[in-house]
Parts: C-alpha cells; structure tokens; sequence
C-alpha cells in the first residue's frame, strides 16, 4: 500500500469520526478522464511521443554504429598491429560512453528530459484543474475532493464524479453554449445541484476573494516554476562541467597510454629488427605481402596515424635497405658457391 492510498483511507477514517453527526461530502476527479478529451494535450501528447521516438532511434542508430565497429574490428584484428587494434577499441569505448551518456541525459529516471518534458506537459492543466476544483469544493461545501488515480477506489458512486463539470469549466472558451456561464451554473446544469440565495448573494465576495487566492498562487506558483527552470539549468551546466571534465581525463589517459604504447611499439620494433636476421628465404614473400596490407590500411587511415606516418615510413625505408643489402649478400653468395665447388 502506498502513501497515497493510506492517506486516503486515514482522511474518510477521519471524516467518519469527525462528522458522525452528519454525512459527509466527498467528490472525485478523474485526471485520465479530463486530459483524454483535452484536445490540446492529445496534441501535446503526440507531439513528445514523436520526440521520444527520435530519442530512441537515434540510440539504436548509435548501437547499430557500435556495433558496426565492432564487428569490422573482429575481422580485421588478424591484419591490424596491436597499437592499431588499441586504438580502435579506444575509439568504440569512447563511443558506448557517449552513449550512455546520452541515454541518462534523455531517459534518467530522476533528471531525464523525458520525466521532467512529461510533468511539464500535464502542468497547465492540472494547475486549471486545481483552480476549478477549489472553486466547486468552496461553493459546494466539500469536505474531500480527490483524484481518482492517486487513491484506490474500490467502488465510487457516479454522482461523486466532478470530471464532468471541471472539463466544461475548461472548455469553455470553445463552447459558446458555456462561454459566459459561471460556475454554479455549470454544476447545477450537470448535476442539478441547487444554492441557497445566502450563498448566490455572497457571490462576489467569494469571487474577490477566490481571485486574490488565484493571484497569490499564480504568483507562487510562477516563482516555484523559475525556480525549478533555474535548478535544472545549475544541474544542466553542472552535468555538462563533470562531462567534460570525464572527457578531458579520458582524454588525458588517452594520451598516456598512447605514449607508452609507442615506447613499447619502438621496443618491439627493435626485437623486431634484430630478430629478422634469422628469418629464412621463404619468409620474403609473405614479408612483401603484409607490406603491401599495411601500406593500404596506411592509406586508408592517414588522417588517423597522421603524426606516426614519418615513422613508419623510416621503418619501412630501413627495412628495404636492409633487405636489398640481404638480397646482395645472398647474391654474392650464390655467385661464390658455382666457385668454390670448381
């Protein structure tokens, strides 16, 4: 059981204990009833699905991309060098953190735009609906006006229903038969309420007061929505602060690796370089062949490895070199042979 549904159940407890003498008057508003004949927020309501549907086609574009990426990696891995794979899992991690990020930004459950769009949307009218609901609750004299979704109702009497009479209120700048009833006469209308002329006389001394009421919580309620736009501005500029600065890390780390992975990738080409000597004849050919690959990735990503390409091209520069001096050592060496076996 929830708050709402103790609250509810502790203010009729209330009510019969307070008012045993005399029954007790209870209405009920159905907030789904009302907004799904509104239709401005049918509108509305169309309108943010169609955003949220951009919202959702573009993370499944993203992880279609990720995927993507991934899937082209696991069939290169066999042609790519270990920096180059390095590389390519730190581009496909940056963008998965992009990702999720732009997943909490659109649909956190606290601070999302889809929370906070989907409470905007219905605000206006519920405001409206609040309004109208004090103006019945004090002609009529209720003790308790609920909505019907925020407490269980196991059974509920029709004529209890003020869904009706608040819609009318609310339309009626587009009813013409409405236009210029007031309010009494729209509920004795819908449900044949009938006032005592103590109550029509004090008419406008209600209106005077329910007026400067409205103002009042106009005015609040005015300061309380420049607050939250002021809050959620801070959390906007906050949130984009800590992203950059989880970028700039990532960044930085980023970096650190790249330079060690160089100082490594120089090591190895070292090795590299010494244990070549030992490689024999056949080795040539499949040699020339993922020299040949690797000048084609080279080209594809020049933009990519702009700042390693004048060291790649030294080391492929050094190893022709040292494979033509091997080729004409292996050239006088055959030339030797036919002579000595003379």
């Amino acid at each position: 059981m929830n708050k709402l549904q103790a609250l509810f159940i502790v203010l009729l407890c209330s009510a019969c204990f307070t008012y045993a003498q005399k029954p007790s008057r209870i209405g009920y508003v159905d907030m789904d009833y009302i907004l799904s004949h509104l239709e401005d927020y049918k509108v509305a309501s169309q309108q943010f699905a169609l955003q949220v549907e951009q919202w959702e086609a573009e993370i499944a574009k993203r992880q279609e991309k990720i995927k993507a990426e991934k899937d082209k990696l696991e069939a290169e891995k066999a042609l790519l060098t270990p920096e180059l794979i390095k590389d390519k899992e730190e581009e496909i991690a940056l963008l998965e953190y992009n990702l999720n990020a732009y997943k909490q930004q659109k649909f956190d459950a606290k601070e999302g735009e889809y929370i906070t769009q989907k409470f905007m949307l219905a605000k206006p009218i519920q405001d409206q609906v609040f309004n109208i609901v004090q103006e019945i609750g004090k002609m009529r004299k209720y003790d308790f006006i609920f909505e019907k979704s925020d407490a269980t109702m196991l059974f509920s009497n029709e004529q209890h229903n003020l869904s009706k009479v608040v819609l009318r209120a609310l339309k009626k700048k587009d009813n013409v038969e409405d236009r210029n009833k007031d309010m009494a006469q729209l509920l004795k209308e819908s449900y044949d309420f009938e006032f005592v002329e103590e109550r029509v006389k004090k008419r406008k001394e209600a209106e005077k007061a329910r007026e400067q009421r409205r103002v009042q919580y106009e005015q609040e309620r005015l300061r309380k929505t420049e607050e939250m736009k002021q809050q959620r501005e801070q959390l906007k500029a906050k949130r984009e602060k800590e992203q950059a600065e989880r970028q700039q890390k990532f960044q930085q780390e980023r970096d650190a690796l790249k330079a060690q992975r160089e100082k490594e990738q120089a090591e190895r080409v070292q090795k590299f370089q010494q244990q070549r000597d030992s490689i024999k004849a056949q080795r040539d050919k499949e040699q020339a062949e993922r020299q040949q690959k690797l000048q084609e990735q080279k080209e594809q990503r020049e933009k990519e490895i702009a700042e390693r390409q004048k060291k790649l091209e030294e080391q492929r520069v050094q190893r022709e070199k040292e494979q033509a001096e091997r080729l004409k050592k292996q050239q006088e060496a055959r030339t030797q042979t036919p002579t000595t076996n003379q």
